[in-house]
C-alpha cells in the first residue's frame, strides 16, 4: 500500500513537469514570434536556417525565401570569404556584437546591430543572431553630431564675415606660437585695418559698411593662402597668422592683399586716402626662438600704427627676435 501510494503521488508530478515544459515551450515560441528584434539562425555555410516573423517583416522576404539564401545575399558588406572569417570569430569568441547592413528585398539598406552567439545542438553548430534595426539610432546620432558641429562652428565664427572670430584666433595663435617655439620656424602675423571706416559708415550707412566688411573678408580668404587662420579681430580690423613664413614672404602677402582690396574699388568718397576703400597693414615676424603671443601681437599692432601715421593704404613690417 505504501509503494502504491508513492507511485500514485509520483504520477501527478510527472504530469506537472510535462505541463511546465510545454508551458515554457509555448512562452518561448510566443516570445520569438512577438519580438520586435530579429532572431536569425545561420549554419556554418552562412545559410538561413530559421528566422522569426520580425525578420520577414523587416527584410520583406518570406521565411522560405530566406532558407534559400546566404548571408552575403542579404548583407552587402559580406561575401563568402568574410563570412568564413566571421564564422571563425563566432566559434572562437562565442558571443559578441557588431554593426553591419542588411538589404531588404525591395533594395533598401538597413543598418543593423547584430549579437552573434555560438550554439551547438545535436552535433550541429549554428550562429544564433539577435538583430536590431538601428537606422533610427544612427539618424539621431548623426543629427546630434551635426548639431554639435554647427554649434562649434558658430562658436568660432564671426557671424557677419564668416571668418574665424577673435576667440578662435586667440586659441590658434597660442598653438602656433607654441609650435614655433618648438620648431624655430618663422612665424608671421598680419594685422590690417580698413582706412576711415567710421566715415564710410557715417556716409553710406551700416548696411553698406557691413557689405564692405564681407567683401574684404572674401578677398582675404583668396589672397592669404599661407594663413593657418584668417579672423575678424574686431570692428574693421582683420588678422592673419602665417606659420613658417619669413618676414619678406609675409610682406609680399600683405602687399598683394592691400593691392587686391584697392582693386575692388569699393566707393568711399569720405576717405582722406582715396575715393575707394583701402587698408593699412602691420606685419610682424619672429624668425628664431620662442616669443609670447602678446609680444607678437604688440609688434604687429605697432607696425599697423606706423602704417596709419605714414599716410595709410600701405604695408609696414616689424621683424622681431
Amino acid at each position: 500500500m505504501l509503494q502504491g501510494s508513492m507511485g500514485a503521488k509520483a504520477e501527478p508530478n510527472m504530469t506537472e513537469d510535462a505541463e511546465s515544459r510545454a508551458y515554457r515551450l509555448m512562452l518561448t515560441q510566443v516570445t520569438i514570434e512577438k519580438l520586435n528584434d530579429l532572431v536569425i539562425w545561420l549554419d556554418e555555410a552562412g545559410r538561413y536556417v530559421f528566422v522569426n516573423p520580425a525578420t520577414t517583416r523587416l527584410l520583406g522576404y518570406t521565411a522560405e525565401e530566406l532558407t534559400r539564401l546566404h548571408v552575403w545575399d542579404v548583407d552587402p558588406l559580406f561575401d563568402e570569404a568574410r563570412w568564413r572569417q566571421h564564422w571563425a570569430e563566432v566559434v572562437e569568441r562565442k558571443s559578441f556584437t557588431l554593426e553591419t547592413v542588411n538589404r531588404s528585398k525591395a533594395g533598401v539598406d538597413i543598418t543593423i546591430e547584430v549579437s552573434s552567439n555560438f550554439v551547438e545542438y545535436e552535433g550541429r553548430r549554428f550562429n544564433c543572431a539577435i538583430v536590431r534595426d538601428i537606422t533610427e539610432r544612427h539618424r539621431l546620432d548623426k543629427e546630434l553630431r551635426d548639431l554639435n558641429e554647427t554649434i562649434y562652428r558658430l562658436s568660432i565664427t564671426d557671424s557677419l564675415t564668416g571668418l574665424a572670430n577673435r576667440r578662435h584666433f586667440d586659441a590658434v595663435l597660442a598653438q602656433e606660437t607654441e609650435r614655433h617655439g618648438r620648431s624655430g620656424a618663422p612665424l608671421s602675423l598680419v594685422l590690417l585695418d580698413l582706412d576711415a571706416f567710421k566715415a564710410l559708415n557715417d556716409l553710406y550707412g551700416h548696411v553698406v559698411g557691413d557689405d564692405a566688411l564681407r567683401i574684404i573678408a572674401a578677398t582675404l580668404q583668396g589672397t592669404m593662402h599661407r594663413a593657418s587662420i584668417t579672423a575678424r579681430y574686431g570692428g574693421e580690423e582683420f588678422v592673419c597668422i602665417l606659420p613658417e613664413t619669413s618676414h619678406a614672404e609675409a610682406l609680399d602677402c600683405a602687399e598683394a592683399t592691400r593691392a587686391a582690396i584697392a582693386a575692388l574699388a569699393v566707393p568711399h568718397t569720405g576717405s582722406p586716402v582715396a575715393d575707394h576703400v583701402t587698408a593699412s597693414f602691420g606685419v610682424a615676424t619672429t624668425e628664431t626662438g620662442a616669443m609670447r603671443t602678446v609680444d607678437l601681437l604688440r609688434a604687429a599692432d605697432d607696425a599697423l600704427y606706423r602704417a596709419k601715421n605714414l599716410g595709410r593704404n600701405r604695408v609696414v613690417g616689424r621683424e622681431t627676435p
